[in-house]
């Protein structure tokens, strides 16, 4: 894996973290790393004004839900699991934050940054560390980071296990014990038609890393 971090001249943030496979990358590697890139690709996508990061969130959710059904690990409908929060076992924090002049911008302020007024941190397991809950803004720099992790005091808690005996495959997971951790991070501009990837020089593709 890697981070790599940076400041601009007049103390604007960036945040890219990124992982990277060590010398060759394996078939359990790849199908993973796929997944998580196909979250990372269709969240990007949908950054425009007026679109609920929320809403982003959970696109990366479903996305990741979906994958990880077609791989064997979870059983059943991706908005379903959704809903069940079971995708948390696998990607347990939000998509992404606000981007300034800090890393986590204004993180400071608590809740009354990243939340619009009204609403509230949830509760549920799925979505109670997202960090922004507010409608895009032209001129808003967020980041996109949906990941896959391996978290043994997440999958190892007795009422978890308990809770998603029916929907995660736990011998089709220990398939996938090479991988601990994925992460794919770009830092994304909101413009007024639309955004621009700000980090799009630093590839996603693991072949060229």
């Amino acid at each position: 894996a890697g981070r790599r971090g940076a400041e601009t001249a007049s103390g604007w943030a960036a945040d890219v973290t990124r992982t990277w496979p060590f010398r060759q990358i394996s078939s359990t590697q790849r199908d993973l790393y796929d997944v998580v890139l196909a979250a990372h690709d269709a969240c990007i996508e949908q950054v425009r004004p007026g679109v609920e990061y929320r809403e982003i969130h959970l696109l990366a959710a479903k996305v990741i839900a979906a994958g990880l059904v077609d791989l064997g690990i979870l059983r059943g409908q991706a908005e379903d699991l959704v809903e069940m929060d079971a995708h948390a076992l696998f990607f347990p924090h939000g998509v992404g934050h606000l981007l300034g002049l800090d890393v986590h911008d204004m993180e400071d302020f608590g809740d009354l940054a990243g939340y619009e007024a009204g609403r509230a941190r949830s509760d549920r397991f799925g979505l109670g560390y997202l960090r922004l809950d507010r409608p895009l803004r032209t001129n808003m720099v967020v980041t996109i980071e949906p990941g896959f992790y391996q978290v043994p005091a997440i999958l190892n808690d007795p009422e978890r296990r308990e809770k998603y005996r029916q929907v995660v495959n736990w011998e089709r997971l220990a398939e996938f014990a090479d991988v601990r951790g994925i992460r794919i991070e770009d830092d994304v501009l909101v413009t007024e038609t639309g955004h621009e990837v700000l980090t799009a020089a630093l590839s996603t593709d693991v072949e060229s890393a």
